[in-house]
């Protein structure tokens, strides 16, 4: 498919009258002309239609486990807005937020790049990208076919929203592919230890190079090893690289994905090796915060982690690291999402395939510009 057929699809669906490509440019081109929104008045909501845009994830009736987060984004702009998107708030709702019988599941993040949307429909719509992630805590009272609501916010025009729906399946406490019951539903677990969630990093490194890491870990036991994993341990390291002489266990974890801002579809990311594409051995049993020589982020180098230690021994060595140039990022707000995949609790596909359940944390980090001498952090 090339650029121009993807940028049609895109906008096909936006609004009701973004119908063509070729249709849309002109418009945005002439400050005059306004395209007709197909976002809805919310209870605040105030004159006629003026937001386009559309929610990518979850897709329309996609079935999603209550026990696990759920990714809710897309992107949005306010036609009128001069210089930028023109919305400053995003939540996802159980129903109509006017409506006593909902109640609100997240609060998101607006003003996202989007180079895709912003190469199809003008510059203006480059931050247009918004997302939220609903914790599974809040999907626990909702069942069956669920419609949400995810309302967008602008200064002078109140709030507008668009629906989808999800059907919510609850398997708490069952591996649906072994069909044991799970001690630990909830897992996996993934945690993200640097950056912390509002850090400043620098486009100036050392070495051009920063860091991402966390850890990932599932605590359910194997009951068929014929279909699960401890997963894919590390081989190499041995007393040479590591200094422990024995292979490093497996937490669970058969990969990590990141993301940089627009999961699933790609931010400004591209250029990231490991971005995107479910990396395995080559990230995990990194060394995050030891507990011994206290040393930072030496892939490949696994020590006991004071993180994941309290889980028990068997997940000392469960932590992951991808490191990245922050100069190749556009200065400003960023956020990177990481998907854990589990190699112990899953499900069976069509094909009798495990697949293994997902678990996504994220956190927000501010880039600055070469001008900030001081690295950070």
């Amino acid at each position: 498919m090339n650029g121009r057929s993807y940028r049609l699809k895109l906008v096909t669906g936006a609004a009701a009258a973004c119908v063509a490509l070729s249709s849309i440019g002109p418009s945005l081109a002439q400050p005059t002309t306004t395209l007709q929104g197909s976002w809805l008045a919310g209870p605040d909501g105030q004159g006629p239609s003026t937001i386009i845009g559309r929610i990518e994830a979850p897709r329309n009736n996609q079935k999603a486990v209550s026990s696990s987060n759920l990714l809710v984004s897309g992107w949005a702009a306010d036609t009128t807005a001069a210089g930028w998107a023109g919305l400053d708030g995003v939540e996802v709702w159980s129903g109509a937020k006017d409506k006593t019988t909902s109640s609100k599941l997240a609060s998101g993040i607006v003003g996202l790049a989007r180079a895709d949307v912003g190469d199809a429909l003008g510059s203006t719509f480059t931050s247009s990208g918004f997302t939220a992630i609903v914790p599974s805590s809040a999907l626990q009272s909702l069942s069956g076919a669920t419609t949400l609501y995810v309302y967008l916010h602008t200064p002078g025009k109140g709030s507008w929203y668009r629906t989808t729906s999800v059907s919510l399946v609850s398997t708490a406490g069952v591996n649906l592919a072994t069909g044991a019951t799970l001690q630990f539903p909830t897992d996996p677990i993934v945690v993200i230890a640097r950056p912390q969630d509002g850090t400043a990093i620098t486009q100036k490194q050392v070495n051009n190079k920063f860091s991402f890491n966390g850890i990932a870990l599932d605590r359910n036991t194997i009951t068929d090893p014929n279909i699960q994993l401890t997963g894919p341990g590390c081989s190499g390291c041995n007393g040479a690289r590591g200094g422990i002489g024995t292979q490093a266990r497996g937490a669970g974890i058969s990969s990590v994905t990141a993301y940089i801002d627009t999961p699933p579809v790609k931010g400004d990311n591209s250029i990231f090796g490991n971005f995107g594409t479910p990396c395995g051995s080559a990230c995990l049993y990194a060394n995050v915060l030891v507990s011994n020589l206290g040393s930072l982020n030496v892939p490949g180098r696994p020590r006991a982690s004071i993180i994941s230690g309290s889980y028990g021994s068997q997940f000392d060595f469960s932590g992951w690291s991808i490191p990245i140039n922050p100069a190749l990022l556009a200065p400003g707000p960023h956020t990177l999402y990481v998907t854990a995949t589990s190699s112990v609790t899953g499900s069976l596909n069509a094909a009798n395939q495990f697949v293994g359940k997902t678990t996504t944390a994220s956190v927000t980090f501010n880039v600055l510009d070469l001008g900030h001498k001081k690295i950070q952090p």
